[in-house]
């Protein structure tokens, strides 16, 4: 059975960096995470998203999303690929010697992290519901601390309390504003917990454009059952 973190009080946690990690273990991860992408493009991908375009000018956005009694919890994984890994790895380095440290990636997550939490919505049933930040933001630079292409994960961890009058039929809507500049591939998830039932509403392409400012990219999911 579900049991939601303690929210009473937030966890505080350093920016967590993960920078370690082998290098040949890292193209393993590097490529686990491409190869659902690769399929979808070779399967016939998104109009907007040509099928001889790279994924290297892609960001993948991983929506988790589970809904219980109490509390929504949303997790968001984005995937850097080559060209915007690139570009977030130069603002990363502070002291342009083309080498990632430790400080250097907890700076960069300590002045991303409040414009995050800003573009990131979620509405239930017509509402907005608040989310909250559970825990700080996460970086991994999947095995590489140098400056130009790479891959590199950031994940990010929120909750809001569940609308009571949430019901059977109401639409769940995750509004993601982030990096807007780029090209986007999605992937959505969805847990009922507590008696929750969830389906996903298919989007006609698994992929988005680039928007414009405050334009923001929708995940949609439908409530089929709610605890008795």
């Amino acid at each position: 059975m579900h049991k939601p973190p303690a929210r009473s009080k937030k966890r505080k946690l350093k920016h967590r960096v993960n920078d370690n990690v082998q290098p040949a273990r890292a193209r393993r991860r590097a490529i686990a995470l491409a190869w659902p992408l690769i399929v979808a493009l070779i399967a016939g991908g998104p109009r907007d998203l040509a099928a001889h375009e790279s994924l290297a000018a892609c960001v993948q956005h991983r929506i988790h999303l589970t809904v219980g009694q109490r509390y929504i919890d949303l997790t968001l994984d984005l995937t850097f690929f080559e060209e915007w890994s690139a570009r977030e790895r130069r603002a990363m380095d502070a002291d342009g010697d083309g080498r990632i440290t430790r400080s250097e990636s907890e700076s960069y997550l300590k002045r991303l992290a409040p414009a995050l939490a800003q573009q990131l919505k979620l509405r239930v049933g017509g509402r907005a519901v608040d989310l909250v930040p559970l825990y700080e933001p996460e970086l991994d630079l999947l095995g590489s601390s140098q400056t130009g292409p790479a891959h590199h994960r950031l994940r990010l961890w929120f909750f809001g309390s569940t609308p009571p009058a949430l019901r059977a039929g109401d639409e769940i809507v995750v509004e993601d504003c982030l990096w807007p500049q780029a090209k986007a591939l999605r992937t959505f998830q969805l847990e009922g917990h507590d008696g929750f039932a969830l389906e996903m509403i298919k989007a006609r392409d698994p992929g988005f454009a680039p928007t414009g400012p405050g334009e923001a990219r929708l995940f949609h999911a439908r409530c089929l059952k709610t605890p008795l």
